[in-house]
């Protein structure tokens, strides 16, 4: 008996000396770097602890802050993994947390175009387990674009905590009636811009022109001559694009743009429909919109990490999909082509900023 316990001393002094020694490096190659004399006790203490049913490595690893992210990660890897859904580019860090469940009232998210809503989604997805958000694959693409039948994947939509995507508002309501549905505002100019901009800096060698024909037009045409394109196609996703959005009003499949024929009438639906929504955050004022949107449905205050998909360092990006592109003060024409695209936009957007600022 004594000599069986002396044997199992020996072992963990062994392991534990083994840890010690390994530390330096297994640290380095995990975590990507050097880590102090205190990270490398912890990882030591949990390399030899026995108690732990796991290889003395990921012990080790769990035993420290660093560590235990990363094998949280990894765990979220396998899942998305098993289930079809990992996204190519990494791993999915818009499709919700293992690791929690939203317990507050559903939630759906307005997501226009370059106001900050990748940013937004950021934080908000963390707080919801991905089975709790709705698993549309084509989120990304406009309703002037893609008809969306009333369930996804033969689910009824309304049972997802959180739906989000480049809907419009009836969309939305139709999929989650009983949804808290808010939504945050760009200075409608500055939005176009940042668009076309964004556009320009896909690099072309990365899409199909036919199929992504707005970023094949922004490549093609001068800003002057791309605010001019009647295309209707391009006209629902750069002119008032609020007012459409609201409304559903599109120039896409209509024999006259509704927006042509009746625009007094359109901008009082959308400022009625504006006027009703949940929460609506501005862009400019994204730290305040946070936390007030945080306050309202009773999540976590976001940090200050809340930053993405920022047009002037997406060419950084290793997947290759961006390029770097130099950025030109508008023309006067420019200009005022922007005032025309966006003329009842602005009116929308004066409202909410007014409101915003009343709290």
């Amino acid at each position: 008996m004594a000599l069986k316990i002396h044997s199992v001393t020996l072992r963990r002094r062994a392991v534990a000396l083994a840890g010690r020694v390994a530390a330096p490096a297994i640290l380095r190659l995990s975590l990507g770097r050097w880590v102090k004399s205190e990270g490398r006790a912890w990882f030591a203490a949990g390399f030899a602890d026995s108690a732990v049913t796991l290889p003395p490595v990921m012990s080790g690893l769990l035993a420290m802050p660093g560590g235990r992210q990363m094998l949280r990660d990894a765990a979220t890897y396998a899942w998305h993994k098993e289930r079809g859904s990992l996204d190519p580019g990494g791993a999915p860090d818009l499709g919700g947390n293992l690791y929690t469940a939203w317990t507050g009232a559903p939630i759906g998210f307005l997501h226009f175009e370059k106001c900050g809503g990748t940013a937004i989604m950021h934080w908000l997805s963390r707080n919801f387990h991905p089975l709790q958000i709705n698993p549309d694959d084509h989120r990304d693409l406009p309703p002037h674009l893609c008809h969306r039948t009333p369930a996804f994947h033969g689910v009824n939509p309304a049972r997802y905590s959180l739906i989000w995507g480049h809907y419009d508002l009836p969309t939305l309501r139709r999929f989650g009636p009983a949804h808290l549905i808010f939504t945050v505002l760009r200075e409608p100019r500055a939005r176009v811009l940042s668009l076309y901009n964004f556009w320009r800096s896909v690099n072309p060698a990365q899409i199909d022109p036919d199929l992504s024909f707005s970023v094949a037009l922004a490549h093609r045409l001068s800003l002057e001559d791309f605010l001019a394109c009647d295309d209707p196609l391009l006209t629902d996703l750069i002119d008032n694009l609020y007012t459409r959005r609201l409304t559903g009003l599109y120039a896409t499949g209509a024999a006259v743009d509704p927006l042509r024929v009746a625009p007094e009438a359109a901008l009082e639906q959308a400022m009625q429909l504006l006027a009703a929504l949940d929460f609506v955050g501005i862009t400019e004022r994204m730290a305040e919109s946070l936390a007030r949107l945080a306050a309202r449905i009773g999540a976590p205050a976001p940090g200050d990490d809340f930053r993405a998909n920022v047009g002037a360092e997406n060419h950084t990006d290793p997947s290759g999909w961006f390029r770097a592109i130099q950025l030109e003060a508008p023309s006067d024409a420019a200009l005022a082509a922007l005032d025309r695209r966006t003329k009842l936009d602005q009116a929308l957007y004066a409202r909410a900023v007014a409101a915003f600022k009343a709290g």
